[in-house]
């Protein structure tokens, strides 16, 4: 029975986290409607129409229910 070595497992725990992540990039890119609102939001952020999160609790009437 062969033991893997502490680098071994901190290599094959990096190696499955970076699948996980292309997995869901994956996901992400399938779904055609997400991938348009995520464009058209990176174009909202490019243009600078963004606000604080104290802007959008005060825009959302959430200022008893969020603590900053």
């Amino acid at each position: 029975m062969t033991l893997l070595t502490t680098d071994e497992k901190k290599l094959l725990t990096k190696a499955a986290s970076l699948m996980e992540e292309l997995l869901e990039t994956l996901e992400v890119m399938q779904d055609k409607e997400l991938v348009k609102d995520l464009r058209a939001s990176l174009g909202e952020a490019k243009e600078g129409k963004t606000m604080t999160l104290d802007e959008l609790v005060r825009d959302l009437h959430l200022e008893t229910k969020v603590h900053s």
